[in-house]
């Protein structure tokens, strides 16, 4: 398991220290990952068996979920909130949403490429702020909260594990008194995770395209940015 753990970006928030010094967020309850369909329905029920998981909090869209369930054993609970109504490129990998599919599709169009890359600064403010999305993000730290007081281990995801797996790791993490500076940093560790698969499809880019606009979009999309998480705990607000 010790690559798959590396190739979900999986890890466990046990241990980061509370604010205040008296404390840490409980070991075991809480874990944030990338999709689970990467795994085998043998894989899964390993990695279910060995971390006690009850429940899987699903981030996805539906379409997403869909195209690549996961394969869970039976016995665990399965909850899909999704944090996003639509399909957002470089957020969402829907068909078609994918940055591999894309660069396929655009790659002699780069221009048509760059009038499609959203704000991401904008996309974790609205997460945040946005009415929908907010009362999906509060649902499921509520949910995070519920099943970690009665002590059941709860997985939560999106696809690569991390904006919208960070957006809420972050608010779960702030309800908990946990200082801006551990937020961060547990949403940097995202980087030691994907960096050699993120230069791995980087790589496969650009032996394709021969363009280095859609390998740099490329590796922005896959890799975490500590401007983006800063601009979410900014205009997050604890209700």
């Amino acid at each position: 398991m010790p690559m798959k753990r590396f190739e979900l970006n999986l890890r466990d928030l046990g241990g980061i220290p509370l604010a205040d010094g008296k404390g840490a967020v409980p070991h075991h309850v809480y874990l944030r990952s990338g999709k689970l369909s990467m795994l085998t329905k043998e894989d899964c029920a390993k990695l279910c068996d060995k971390y006690r998981i009850r429940c899987v909090i699903d981030l996805r869209t539906p379409v997403e979920s869909a195209e690549f369930p996961d394969p869970l054993p039976h016995g665990v609970e399965y909850v899909q909130i999704p944090l996003l109504k639509d399909a957002s490129v470089g957020l969402t990998h829907e068909t078609g949403s994918d940055p591999m599919t894309i660069v396929r599709n655009l790659r002699k169009h780069p221009e048509k490429l760059k009038e499609m890359i959203p704000d991401f600064g904008k996309l974790y403010t609205d997460i945040v702020t946005d009415n929908y999305s907010r009362s999906q993000l509060d649902k499921a730290v509520a949910l995070l909260k519920e099943n970690g007081q009665k002590g059941k281990c709860t997985l939560f995801h999106c696809t690569a594990g991390k904006d919208r797996t960070g957006i809420v790791s972050m608010a779960l993490l702030k309800s908990y008194g946990v200082s801006d500076e551990e937020i961060i940093k547990d949403y940097m560790r995202t980087n030691r995770n994907v960096f050699w698969p993120t230069i791995k499809k980087c790589i496969g880019i650009a032996l394709l395209t021969r363009n280095w606009y859609f390998v740099k979009t490329a590796y922005n999309s896959y890799m975490a940015d500590q401007k983006l998480i800063e601009a979410a705990i900014r205009n997050y607000k604890i209700l």
